[in-house]
């Protein structure tokens, strides 16, 4: 992703500055840069550089200069793209190209109004049914933890985390970045059960942190306390994360620092698909964020009111968070 570039003043066109003072002007403006390229998540990082370098490849296929070309050549970019894309796409490419085109200092000037008339159209003629992953309900669980105790034998320390993985991920509505952002340093035990501490998540980008607590119910083969508490005694007093990498051996992987290393969102992702088709589910259906649909779904159907619900999985808009009880009330 193109580097942006922070608006300060020119140090080496100001007169009567010192060197030193020329320096440290240098310096802020540098901080700057990274403080705007703090300001978007990880995630949007990575998906806006993805975006910038199809707008590149397709802009050069027409001998264009991605960072010169005018509007009329993105909403060319889009329509071709509308044949083959969902919506959600199409408004992640335009929100890239037009944001790196500012940060480069060549701003491109798109008609908004006409933007959301060419969408209109677009779901007027395909429609816009969102993509929905299943979700990971109470029943698919135990089968799933069922299959996992088969397997104990050959790899006791993956099944362990692998345990604790998804029942947490079920029983706190977790998100996948925020499973593999946990640290040791956040989990503690209370008298009640199990408190996460989230650092930071999609709907937190300023990373105030917020709490999430679990309940114990030990005579419960969900009981995702339970499965946390045997998980950590695997690693022992290791630093690190709460859910680290485990090598083909069945070994913890460490880092040169002697840390345990993160396991990525696609592990997570990958652990459910695999987990799920051991069923005999259809494992496409199925993705990481069935956890968080599953607990939603979960608490709907137990008659949680959505606001505790909300609160728990941390939904900021109620409209999203009903989005993601998939048949609970029929």
């Amino acid at each position: 992703m193109p580097r942006p570039t922070a608006v300060l003043p020119d140090a080496d066109g100001a007169n009567g500055l010192t060197d030193l003072q020329r320096a440290e002007i240098r310096r802020l403006a540098a901080r700057a840069d990274e403080l705007v390229e703090a300001s978007l998540s990880a995630n949007t990082r990575k998906a806006y550089g993805s975006a910038w370098r199809q707008w590149s490849e397709w802009c050069l296929g027409f001998g264009l200069d991605p960072q010169a070309a005018d509007a009329p050549w993105l909403a060319m970019h889009l329509t071709a793209l509308s044949e083959t894309r969902k919506l959600s796409t199409l408004e992640l490419r335009r929100a890239a190209v037009l944001e790196i085109r500012r940060r480069l200092g060549r701003p491109l000037h798109f008609d908004d109004a006409q933007f959301r008339a060419f969408l209109a159209g677009l779901r007027r003629t395909k429609g816009a049914r969102p993509d929905k992953k299943a979700a990971l309900l109470e029943e698919n669980l135990r089968a799933v933890l069922l299959l996992l105790d088969l397997a104990t034998a050959s790899a006791p320390k993956r099944c362990l985390r692998d345990r604790a993985l998804l029942l947490t991920g079920f029983a706190g509505g977790f998100r996948r970045s925020e499973l593999t952002g946990f640290d040791l340093r956040d989990v503690s035990f209370t008298a009640e059960g199990l408190v996460l501490f989230v650092a930071g998540s999609k709907t937190d980008q300023e990373r105030r942190g917020e709490e999430v607590g679990i309940q114990a119910v030990p005579r419960s083969p969900l009981c995702a306390v339970t499965a946390v508490a045997a998980w950590l005694a695997a690693p022992g007093d290791a630093p690190g994360p709460l859910y680290c990498r485990i090598d083909r051996g069945g070994h913890l992987t460490y880092g040169l620092d002697g840390r345990l290393q993160p396991i990525d969102s696609k592990t997570v992702a990958r652990l459910v698909k695999r987990v799920i088709k051991g069923t005999g589910l259809a494992e496409g259906e199925f993705s990481g964020h069935s956890l968080r649909a599953g607990m939603m779904t979960a608490a709907d159907r137990k008659g949680v009111p959505l606001e505790a619900a909300m609160q728990h999985g941390r939904w900021k808009d109620a409209r999203t968070a009903r989005g993601y009880r998939r048949h609970s009330s029929l």
